[in-house]
């Protein structure tokens, strides 16, 4: 073993090309001792994996190729060729890969996991559920697994199982300052406020450049009703990304709600000038003009967010106000009634108490 180590660590120091292996240097191996199938696939694998820690994938394969010229069965070879194919965006051959590595080892955990992350990247959200969980039951001490399942189920909505799949994470990895921020999420979405919190201060505490997890915080700070520690953290997630216009636009809400009305309508300049078609930014500026009885200005941001968004039941919603402000109740009961029909119940009770 000693000696495989050293011919692997002289192969790697000559840096020998990744292309298809000589007689020349079939017969370095041989004269090292390489002489056997099970030596030679191990060289070939060792050199594609020392490939892949260089990012170059594409060689990297031509060696994983090698292998199978000397055993069939290595596992570990068609895991990390079907790596390189997905880093090279090789999707199909990638999955290939991995369930020959599966057949070969069906207790190849990390090839789950990889077909998972493919699976993922195509919004193929059941099926990477699926690999998620068949690669937590092979191997229940790895966070990664867990965090990305929690993150699947999170987007479907099933908030206490993502929350116990982050819990999971942070139980096996303490330090996991994404578990953390999802987990935040999690909460918030089940009116956990004060839990949300910590789980956002902690992985603000975890990592400092986390701009969108002092977005979350500040968020979950808003709406305790906690608008100075709110803009606070909203500064914070601005001060890492000078361009991250959701915490710019959010800064501008708390404002609002601390009644700094012009303050909240330079911070939704600023995110319309960061996204021009921010139509969230452009129908909160909106209210912060009808607010300061603005209201032309109001229902001219308002038109553009319904340009930008025809299905926006609240710019719809807040055009009405400013039209019944301006005394133009046809116009205000139309909008009413939109929004009404899009969903927005507080446009349905105005629509029924004003138009009819």
């Amino acid at each position: 073993m000693k000696r495989l180590i050293l011919l692997v660590s002289l192969l790697i120091s000559i840096g020998i090309s990744a292309q298809e292996p000589s007689e020349e240097f079939l017969q370095k191996l041989d004269s090292l001792g390489a002489t056997d199938s099970t030596a030679q696939a191990q060289m070939m694998y060792n050199k594609g994996v020392a490939l892949m820690e260089v990012h170059d994938y594409a060689e990297a394969i031509i060696f994983f190729n090698q292998v199978f010229i000397y055993d069939t069965s290595f596992a570990l070879a068609y895991l990390n060729r079907g790596i390189c194919h997905m880093e090279l965006g090789s999707s199909d051959k990638a999955i290939g890969d991995l369930k020959s590595g599966l057949e070969k080892d069906p207790e190849l955990h990390l090839a789950h996991y990889e077909m998972g992350v493919i699976y993922e990247k195509e919004s193929r959200y059941d099926d990477a559920i699926t690999s998620y969980s068949l690669a937590i039951k092979l191997n229940p001490k790895e966070a990664r697994y867990y965090y990305h399942r929690g993150v699947l189920v999170f987007q479907k909505e099933e908030y206490e199982k993502a929350k116990d799949d982050f819990t999971v994470a942070l139980s096996l990895e303490s330090t996991y300052a994404y578990a953390f921020n999802d987990r935040g999420s999690a909460n918030l979405k089940l009116d956990d406020i004060d839990a949300a919190i910590e789980d956002y201060k902690k992985a603000t505490e975890l990592d400092s450049k986390l701009d969108f997890a002092f977005n979350n915080l500040g968020s979950a700070y808003r709406k305790k009703g906690n608008f100075d520690d709110a803009i606070k953290a909203y500064n914070k997630a601005v001060l890492n990304n000078s361009d991250y216009h959701i915490a710019i636009n959010n800064r501008g809400l708390a404002k609002i709600g601390k009644k700094d009305f012009a303050g909240a309508i330079k911070d939704f300049n600023k995110a319309i000038s960061i996204k021009s078609d921010y139509g969230f930014a452009l129908n909160n500026r909106a209210s912060a003009f009808i607010l300061l009885e603005e209201w032309d200005k109001a229902i001219a941001d308002c038109d553009k967010a319904i340009s930008l968004n025809a299905d926006y039941a609240y710019a719809y919603y807040n055009r009405a106000i400013a039209k019944e402000m301006k005394r133009d109740l046809d116009g205000a009961c139309a909008d009413w009634e939109v929004a009404g029909n899009l969903g927005l119940e507080a446009s349905r009770s105005f629509y029924s108490s004003s138009c009819k």
